[in-house]
This record gives C-alpha cells, structure tokens and sequence, in this order.
C-alpha cells in the first residue's frame, strides 16, 4: 500500500513545511473528558498529548526517553531515580515549569490512574530537590519507571500545581500543558479546536516518533466526532475533512480509486484474543485452555474477521514484532497447531465432558463476534460445547469482572510499549490469572535493571504464557484510516499525533 507506513514511521521523501491553515480531523465519537488523569477513553488520550506534555515520551522504537525531563539518572544505593526538568518550559497560561508542578501532577496521577497506582505502589517518597530536580524514591529497584511516565495511557500528564489545586482529586476542566497545541473550544458533539501555541518550548533532538523536536506548522486542529463510518470516509472524499480515524477495511479498494486521498495503515495496533474464566471449571485447569488453543486454525479465525491480510498477522508473540527490543517467538509449542488429537487428549485430561461453556461476545466489534463464531465451530471437533451469547461491549465490561457469569469473554490488548506494564499480568485483571509464577517472573522482569538479563526474563514469561493459556491469542489487527494526499508528514502509529504534519 502506498501510504502504509511502519510504526511511527514517516514518509521517506522529505518536504519543505507549509505553515498555517486548519487541519480538519473526523474523530470516532465525543471525548468524555479533557482530563488526563481522568479516564482510559483512547479518544480522551489523542486529543490530550497534544495539549499536555509529560516528563517523558516515546521514541520511535516505544522507548521510553525524556520529554519534559532534560535528563534521568538512577541512584542505585538510594533506590532512586533523580530527574532534572528542562528550563523556562512555559504552560498555557504563561507560568513556568518548575518541580512544584511536578510533584503536585504525578501525585494526583498516582491516586487517579491506573499505571499510577501500579507504580506508586513501590514509591516511597516524590519529592522535589529544587525547582528543577525530583527525586522519585522506590522501595524496590525498577527499570519501568520511565516508561510508566511516558506511558500514553492515563498520561502523566504535567499541569500547573494551580490547576491541580483548585480541582484536586475531580476532574479537571482547566485544560492547560505545556504541548504544542493549548485549548481554544469545545462544542459537545459539534468540534473540539485546539490552536497553536506561540510560545511553545520544544524538546531538541530531530523528531523520532512522539519524541524530539515538536513543531505546531497548523494555526489549528478541528476535530469533529463522526461516529458514522460513512461520513468520515465520504468527508474526506470531498474535502471537509483532512483525515478520518478508524474506516471499514473493505473501504480499502474504494480509498484507492480517488487520486486526491490515500489509506493510512496502522501497523502495530492491538492483537484478538479468547479470555478464560479460570475461577471455575472447564478452564480452572490449564489442559482445557491448552485444548482450546491447540484445537483452533487461527488463520481461519483471522480471515473471517478482517477483510484481507493487508490487516491482520498471525504471531504468537504477547508484543508485536515492531518492538524489537521485546518481540519473542516462544509459543510453549500450542500457538496455530490445530493438533486436535492432541487437543482431544488434554480436555479428556481436564475432567470436562461436555457441560456447555457460555461465550460472551458482541457485534459491536464485529471481529470479536467473527472470531468466536468461526472458533466455535473448529472446536467442536476437540469436544467443546460453546454457547456464544452476543451482548453489547458494555455488558461484556460489566460482566467480565464476576466470575460467576461467563466462561469465556471476547477481548483484545491494546499495543503495550513495555511487558512489564501490561495489565493482563496482574491477577484481579478479568479472567483472573492467579499464578505465582506468573507473579515472581514479573517481578523479577520490574525489578532487573540490565537490559539483556530483563529480556531473559521476558522470553520466560512468555513461555510460561503459552504454557498456562490464561487467554487465547488469535492474531494480531491493524486498522484502516483515511487522509487527504496533500497532508504531509502524518506518522501511522498506534498514538496518532499531528504536530509536525502540515498541508501542501
């Protein structure tokens, strides 16, 4: 595909930037909040890296590397990372960056976010050293620090320490950062806009996915919801909108008859997947979920989900192959097999004979409904008796948390920079994958500070994965955007990010 590009890669020819003009973007829906701290919501996250900065980002490659940090060290006898913030670094509303901000922002994204619980967890004491140095204290060495404060999830995002004290632990409607882009209006269900920030103090460095130098080249970002996949597409076709997020993949041959618009794949995205209930029988015993595993044509279960391969991959690894520095191709030896004899051997070991197993799957995302219908039915020839019950996304999140209510549950991850953060290890995550190994591997891969050793660790986690099948992998997704062949320089990442774009 012409306008395919690699993780955060960008187009190979280089340009001379266009300043000013508006950027036109048709968003999936209405952001719930503005608040960083506030919710998971991926739309909440897109609109606010633009507005908020963090004291570290992501390179290129999904390392973790200095943002609004001028630099980081690691006290090894303190348990300590010491880190310097940059100089006359000014927030939206003219004040200036100083420790203070830090303190008050990470402490408040410790108590409200998910990863800033995580991380919290083991730190002992945030403080500040002077107006420009933090120290981060923790209980136990700890190699993913950084990557929890670059973490785009939940961001740890930098406000004002005015700001955090006006509106404390409740969300926030003071949307003010250091990034790029601050606030201008936001009209419910009409447009957000967000304008340049003349007085934007930019990160050195030649640009290298979210990190280096950010240039704000567009006077402004119009982002419209467009929860219609239609509109977004036909929007671009004639010119109201620049760029639409998310389209139908079998629009694909449609994008490539107009010559003024082009698609944008997004390779690496999120990777499919069966979540067990290992609360109760058949999948408390990890013969029948191995069973499962061995039993499935994964490429049968992918097909029949995304329109061509151009979208989907089959890889056994828990990161994708994008992340060199995590990627491994262990298996255990059950990922895409269909060895039903064996299969047929480990469910008659786990004791289960045939009580039917309750799926819950929705139509809502119609690749979860696929996958599971065309499983299904290759699992019959292993043993399985499957009752799929198709429910709305909502019922699936309401319900994945009481063990009592399903066997199964559709899901999918979401890209994941670093393996010592994804949530799925953590035993009160739905499905509850209670295992102590599972637990002293993790804490070894978050405790070991060398690189090549953490990676050792990795290599035997993900063995053990495939070992226990807590869920079942199918494949790996990438999705299908759509944007106008005169917008330049828009990277085809997982975090979708406009400033050093500009139109023709």
């Amino acid at each position: 595909m012409a306008a395919s590009m690699g993780a955060a890669g960008l187009p190979a020819v280089a340009q001379q930037p266009k300043q000013g003009g508006v950027l036109n973007i048709a968003i999936t829906g209405e952001p719930p909040t503005l608040d960083a701290h506030h919710s998971t919501a991926f739309i909440t996250q897109s609109v606010g890296w633009h507005i908020y900065e963090g004291l570290f980002t992501l390179d290129g490659k999904y390392n973790a590397v200095p943002m609004l940090a001028e630099s980081v060290a690691f006290d090894e006898k303190r348990n300590t990372y010491v880190i310097k913030l940059r100089a006359n670094v000014p927030f939206h509303d003219g004040s200036i960056l100083n420790a203070d901000d830090v303190v008050a922002s990470l402490g408040r994204w410790g108590r409200k976010s998910n990863y800033g619980r995580l991380m919290f967890k083991n730190v002992v004491e945030l403080r500040k050293v002077d107006d420009l140095t933090v120290e981060i204290a923790l209980k136990e060495p700890s190699p993913v620090v950084p990557m929890m404060l670059a973490f785009p999830n939940q961001q740890a995002a930098i406000y004002p320490k005015s700001v955090i004290e006006k509106y404390g632990d409740n969300e926030i409607r003071s949307y003010v950062g250091t990034g790029p882009f601050r606030f201008k209006e936001h009209v419910a269900d009409r447009h957000l806009k967000l304008e340049r920030f003349a007085k934007y103090a930019a990160a050195s460095g030649e640009p290298d996915g979210m990190a280096g130098r950010r240039v704000a080249h567009f006077d402004e970002l119009r982002l419209v919801p467009t929860p219609e996949v239609s509109v977004r597409l036909e929007g671009v076709q004639t010119g109201l909108y620049d760029i639409a997020d998310q389209v139908s993949q079998d629009m694909l041959p449609m994008i490539k008859m107009y010559p003024t618009i082009e698609p944008v794949v997004t390779k690496p995205y999120w990777w499919t997947m069966a979540v067990f209930n290992k609360k109760r029988a058949p999948f408390n015993d990890p013969r029948a979920r191995q069973a499962f595993v061995l039993g499935l044509d994964n490429k049968q279960v992918m097909g029949a989900a995304f329109a061509s391969e151009d979208f989907y991959r089959l890889d056994p690894g828990i990161l994708f192959q994008e992340q060199s520095q995590w990627w491994s191709k262990a298996d255990g030896g059950v990922y895409n097999k269909r060895d039903l004899e064996r299969a047929k051997t480990l469910l008659k070991e786990s004791g289960y004979t045939g009580q039917p197993i309750k799926w819950l799957t929705t139509r809502e995302y119609d690749f979860m409904y696929k996958n599971a219908l065309v499983a299904t039915e290759q699992l019959k020839a292993v043993g399985f008796n499957i009752q799929l019950e198709v429910v709305d996304w909502a019922t699936i999140v309401q319900q994945r948390n009481n063990p009592q209510a399903y066997d199964i549950f559709s899901g999918a991850t979401t890209f994941t920079p670093d393996p010592g953060v994804w949530p799925c290890f953590d035993p009160a995550w739905p499905g509850f994958w209670e295992d102590s190994k599972k637990d002293e591997l993790v804490r070894k891969l978050n405790t070991e500070m060398d690189g090549k050793k953490r990676f050792g660790v990795w290599e035997e986690l993900q063995t053990h994965f495939w070992d226990q099948a807590p869920m079942a992998k199918f494949g790996d997704f990438f999705i299908l955007g759509v944007k106008n062949v005169d917008v330049k320089n828009v990277a085809a990442t997982p975090f979708p990010f406009y400033w050093n774009a500009w139109k023709q």
